[in-house]
């Protein structure tokens, strides 16, 4: 029988809802036709987000390539009836300047792969070491059981 809950002590664990290691747009956010109306619905979100005008961030992407990047510009890329696709290294510069990795998750997710922050990558390591390792144990056994066998 389960206990009923204690409704007069605090949960200090309620309301925390931990980050997630993939940052991902919802489904609905980003549903379009083809990849590139995708693609700009996710930077659309991106820029909403954001918090500052466009013209604010266009500066600072203009800034982080060392190209000339207008609002206009980025008015085209969040746009699904412009057939004017963003261009992979002003992708990757919106995406530090905003600091928002969901574009390229939006555009990756067909080919199967995702993008996360760099100080996971030693955790991803040590994982894909752990799998190699089972798998050369498990490779080993089967050996050894296929010698016991001929023996």
């Amino acid at each position: 029988m389960k206990r009923p809950r204690d409704t007069s002590t605090l949960d200090l664990f309620r309301d925390i809802r931990p980050e997630p290691v993939v940052p991902r747009f919802e489904e609905a956010e980003v549903r379009a036709w083809t990849r590139a109306r995708r693609l700009s619905r996710a930077i659309a979100r991106t820029l909403e987000d954001d918090g500052r005008s466009r013209d604010e961030i266009a500066a600072a992407l203009s800034e982080m390539i060392d190209e000339k990047v207008t609002r206009a510009m980025l008015d085209a890329y969040a746009s699904q009836e412009k057939p004017h696709a963003i261009s992979a290294t002003r992708l990757a510069g919106l995406v530090a300047v905003t600091g928002d990795a969901r574009p390229f998750n939006a555009l990756l997710a067909d080919a199967g792969l995702i993008v996360v922050d760099a100080k996971y990558e030693a955790l991803l390591k040590r994982e894909r070491a752990r799998e190699l390792k089972e798998r050369a144990e498990r490779e080993e056994q089967a050996a050894d059981a296929e010698w016991r066998a001929r023996r």
